[in-house]
């Protein structure tokens, strides 16, 4: 064929100065293409597993449904967000039904093992929650800042369950929660501030400062809500310390020029902090001898 490619077939040669790469074809995949409230879920329950085991575990069978959520919860929301996708609507049902009903049943296990109680009043709040951002996204859109911090007051609930299967209702254990709360929250602030200063092109420092101020405001109030409960002995210092690495990562990122790194690289930094942060965290609030 002469000059032009065929249908089907990708145009050979460079691509034009500027041009936007071409996306990626939507596919059936374990995680979402935009994973990063997913990736969220899964390091609340990386938290409460660790808070769990470090507080002393029941026995193993909650440890088993607490990874079973978590091996779960990444495919299945993997597969509702490509549910409305024409060439993979009817694959993507088939798996979110299966992972829904499997999700199901080890809720009812973890109900069955207990403590009924406390998994009762947790799962109380999520509904509470959801009605919230229900509200927020039907009022302010799916991208507003309100319904955007109550999805993540929703997930930062999973550390508290994980905790809760793992080990029981053992001390601090609604602090798994609030943690990824004030962990996870500070990334609303952060990244739109971060698109923000894209379109506006380069500026100094003292206005880089000024526009981050919010993102800035957050992780000071999370360290010195997490200090505070450090100094007065009701958690370790280890809990407050699993905080420095987003704040500095935040800080670094208000203070410094806008740069554009891969997406790649972007996704391997914020996991490898959350990652530290749900393993710390979770050390540092399951840690017994601390009420």
């Amino acid at each position: 064929m002469s000059g032009a490619a065929g249908v089907g077939e990708r145009p050979r040669g460079p691509r034009p100065a500027g041009a936007a790469p071409p996306s990626a074809p939507a596919r059936l995949g374990l995680v979402p293409r935009e994973h990063g409230a997913s990736f969220m879920s899964v390091h609340a329950l990386v938290l409460g597993i660790v808070a769990g085991l470090t507080a002393g575990p029941r026995g193993w069978t909650g440890v088993a449904i607490a990874v079973a959520v978590e091996a779960a919860f990444l495919p299945f929301t993997a597969a509702v967000s490509v549910m409305t996708h024409p060439r993979l609507a009817q694959a993507a049902r088939r798996r979110a039904i299966g992972l829904g009903a499997a999700l199901a049943l080890l809720g009812a296990l973890a109900l069955l093992q207990g403590p009924r109680r406390e998994l009762l009043a947790l799962g109380a709040v999520g509904a509470a929650v959801g009605a919230l951002y229900a509200l927020a996204r039907a009022r302010a859109g799916a991208r507003s800042v309100a319904a955007q911090l109550a999805a993540i007051a929703g997930i930062s609930l999973l550390a508290s369950f994980a905790w809760l299967v793992v080990a029981g209702p053992t001390p601090r254990w609604p602090l798994g929660a609030v943690w990824c709360f004030l962990a996870f929250g500070g990334a609303v602030p952060y990244v739109r501030e971060r698109v923000r200063r894209r379109r506006l092109g380069i500026q100094r420092l003292d206005e880089r400062l000024r526009g981050g101020a919010l993102a800035l405001a957050w992780q000071v109030a999370a360290l010195g809500i997490a200090w505070g409960l450090a100094w007065a002995g009701r958690v370790t210092p280890l809990a407050a310390v699993a905080f420095v690495p987003g704040a500095l990562k935040t800080l670094l990122g208000i203070a410094f020029p806008e740069r554009r790194p891969e997406l790649r690289r972007i996704g391997y930094l914020e996991t490898a902090i959350s990652t530290l942060f749900a393993v710390l965290a979770g050390m540092g609030l399951g840690f017994p001898g601390f009420v």
